[in-house]
């Protein structure tokens, strides 16, 4: 194949990935404000403005662009916990680091929770999407389960139920995204900095003994500690 062929077939790959992506962003957004039942393939399509025949081209049915959506915000989030893992070797570093990760990323991680708790609600039903949430969510539980085991082991943590610990702040972590949409003064970063204390105080890490873990510390609102 000529190079000029090769490099003509790379950019329309990009390109087509690049539009693919837009739509798919444009969609996260409307199935998180109003649901997969109220959102039409017009309603996207009117948001970026761009004819409907254009996501018939990339995607079969609404369906299919619900699918591709979810599943393409999970793969996100995986790799950044992969970043992340990859990224720290002490465990209260790592632990920070996703605590301030989390802020961060709160929006899209605040529209992907709202659009997964829309799924489960729905009859539809996509077995490479279940298997995306729970491995989402199982990578979530790994990350701090890990860490807490880690810092256990190197006596910088008291010892504690590594796997119960990382479901119970995964848990609450949602109830702090979804606080998040429901409330409109909700302080999201002091929820976040107070969820994390919870986790210091309960590993016997003190800001004191460790100044690491101060390390959100500034997410917070001037007056919100506990």
């Amino acid at each position: 194949m000529a190079e000029g062929s090769l490099q003509g077939r790379k950019q329309q790959t990009n390109e087509h990935f690049t539009r693919a992506d837009e739509l798919m962003w444009a969609a996260l957004d409307l199935f998180a404000e109003r649901g997969f039942a109220s959102v039409t393939i017009k309603d996207i399509a009117h948001t970026i403005g761009v004819n409907t025949a254009l996501i018939y081209y990339y995607f079969e049915s609404k369906e299919d662009l619900f699918r591709a959506t979810v599943e393409n915000a999970v793969v996100r989030a995986l790799d950044n916990y992969k970043t992340l893992r990859e990224k720290h070797d002490d465990p209260v570093d790592l632990i920070n680091d996703w605590f301030y990760n989390n802020l961060q990323l709160s929006d899209p991680i605040r529209k992907l929770v709202k659009i997964m708790l829309d799924y489960s609600s729905s009859r539809i039903n996509f077995p490479s999407v279940d298997c995306l949430i729970k491995q989402f969510y199982d990578e979530e539980c790994s990350i701090l389960s890990d860490s807490i085991r880690r810092g256990i082991a190197a006596g910088t943590f008291k010892p504690a139920d590594a796997d119960r610990l990382a479901l119970f702040v995964s848990t609450h972590l949602d109830g702090i995204m979804a606080a998040a949409m429901i409330r409109p003064e909700f302080d999201l970063g002091a929820a976040i900095a107070d969820l994390r204390d919870l986790l210091w105080q309960h590993l016997g890490v003190s800001e004191s003994a460790d100044p690491r873990t101060a390390g959100v510390d500034h997410l917070r609102s001037p007056g919100t500690s506990i």
